[in-house]
């Protein structure tokens, strides 16, 4: 027989494996592909351009916190202090505002205000030996509390130009197709992610992140300064939660006391949804985006049928589970 020959009969008998091993590794995307043409079929509405554009507006936020969720679960840690942390820059970027700061002071204080904060967390846990979530949750107490008090428990506006022009800038549509244009929002999120995946693949940040969360003993062994990389993971994810904040604010319009509040479980359930494992080491940022999309759709399509909140939270639950139990059958599977 001959070489093309044999190649030829064995490609049928190796396809299936092969689609079975790349629908593995992106498990994400295919359930994303799946639950997009489901909903699709079952609502009339869901696949209007303006509704798939409100979908990326909805989940905008979430995607950002998203990235420093997903580098600090990487390191084998967890942040619940990000919808706090959000709040806070928000909520000071929006008193400068009020008080006669430009744009660009309000923002660069509300970014550093949430970027200490994930400095804090930082220290708390590799400086004082503090559990993750314990050192997270007392900052996300602090946090929001400290922020109440600046902003006297009050509602505050947000009225800005630079602010204005974030929220309602869009590319060119095609009106001819009946296409809106694509939210600036929606462009920085993508732009953020863009550039965080490059840096998680192509640096040595990126390396030790993953060496740390494979096996820290390992890592710290072959002279990776886990400390160090680990305190900076803290602060980048407060860094994306400002950013988150700035968002916010531009496309709230309004500051109010439960601004945030929650957020950090649908930030986790994106990442998990987006295929990053909880005990670190194996994820990518890039899935995080389909995971929060994945999250936001069901949520927008549940809306649409008008099923309860409270079935909706339910729904979320059932879905993070879901994504959890077919990762460790996964594991499973390529065990043995």
């Amino acid at each position: 027989m001959s070489q093309s020959s044999y190649v030829d009969s064995m490609t049928p008998t190796r396809l299936p494996g092969q689609v079975r091993a790349w629908a593995s590794s992106n498990s994400a995307l295919v359930a994303m592909l799946l639950l997009f043409a489901f909903f699709g079929l079952t609502s009339q509405t869901f696949l209007l351009p303006n509704n798939i554009f409100n979908i990326f507006r909805q989940m905008s936020v979430v995607a950002v916190l998203g990235i420093g969720m997903t580098l600090v679960i990487l390191i084998g840690g967890i942040d619940l202090s990000v919808g706090s942390s959000l709040f806070m820059a928000a909520g000071i970027s929006a008193l400068l505002l009020r008080d006669g700061s430009t744009a660009p002071v309000a923002i660069l204080v509300g970014l550093v205000a949430a970027t200490l904060v994930g400095l804090l967390n930082g220290l708390l846990v590799e400086g004082a030996g503090i559990s993750p979530v314990i050192a997270t949750l007392g900052t996300l107490i602090g946090a929001r509390g400290l922020a109440l008090v600046l902003m006297d428990n009050a509602q505050i506006r947000v009225t800005d130009p630079f602010f204005d022009t974030i929220a309602v800038t869009r590319t060119p549509g095609i009106e001819a197709l009946n296409i809106p244009g694509i939210p600036l929002i929606a462009i920085i999120v993508f732009v953020l992610y863009i550039i965080t995946a490059l840096l998680m693949r192509h640096t040595i940040y990126g390396r030790m992140v993953y060496a740390i969360g494979g096996n820290q003993t390992a890592a710290r062994l072959s002279g990776i300064p886990v400390k160090r990389i680990k305190i900076l993971t803290y602060t980048l994810c407060g860094f994306y939660a400002g950013i988150a904040g700035m968002l916010i604010a531009a496309s709230t319009g309004v500051i109010s006391p439960n601004l945030g509040s929650g957020s950090e479980f649908y930030t986790i359930a994106a990442v998990v949804l987006g295929g990053t494992r909880l005990t670190g080491g194996i994820g990518r940022v890039e899935k995080t985006i389909i995971g929060a999309f994945i999250l936001f759709m069901t949520l927008n399509w549940m809306t649409i049928r008008r099923i309860p909140t409270e079935w909706q939270q339910a729904a979320t639950g059932l879905l993070v589970l879901a994504a959890i139990l077919i990762d460790r059958l996964a594991q499973r599977g390529r065990a043995s």
